[in-house]
């Protein structure tokens, strides 16, 4: 056999093997960017370096087929996610709309909620340094991940499976 039909059957075998997900093609779960009180407050809002980073986010995925952007109820989140939504023309979904916080306890009702109401869809989860790291878990991911407070620049890209633990990549931007 020629090298072309050697590339041809090998790619049809794994085409054939490839089962398809029962979750999203792709979750992307970030941390909210930089703010400016100090820690210990819920209100605070982004710095002029965390719009800056909602910014370069919103050019990183505006071409990723997300189609529900999903933030906790704190304003940093919901304005680090709006510059996506508008260049996508869709509306984030502060969870408290949705029922659900990111409360440990309903983190698993999140998941359920995203396998239910968005099994095809590319999803963006702007959350925070202890949410993001529960919600890997909740979605099968078996490593423990921290996420210090000094740290804004993770993008965690989501791949679930059928069976199995999801494929997760850690980047940075």
């Amino acid at each position: 056999m020629n090298r072309n039909t050697i590339v041809f059957v090998a790619t049809t075998l794994f085409l054939i093997t490839v089962r398809t997900t029962d979750a999203q093609q792709a979750i992307f779960l970030v941390r909210h960017g930089e703010t400016v009180a100090p820690k210990g407050t819920d209100a605070r809002p982004l710095s002029e370096a965390g719009h800056r980073r909602a910014a370069l986010l919103a050019t990183l995925l505006k071409d990723a087929g997300i189609k529900a952007i999903f933030t906790s109820d704190l304003e940093r989140t919901i304005k680090f996610a709006e510059p996506l939504a508008q260049a996508l023309s869709i509306e984030s979904k502060p969870l408290a709309q949705i029922s659900v916080q990111f409360k440990p306890s309903d983190v698993e009702a999140f998941v359920d909620l995203l396998r239910r109401e968005h099994r095809n869809d590319v999803v963006l989860i702007v959350g925070h340094s202890n949410s993001v790291p529960a919600l890997l878990k909740a979605l099968g991911y078996p490593v423990e991940v921290k996420i210090p407070e000094t740290d804004f620049d993770n993008l965690f890209v989501v791949t679930p499976k059928t069976e199995g633990p999801p494929t997760v990549l850690r980047l940075h931007y």
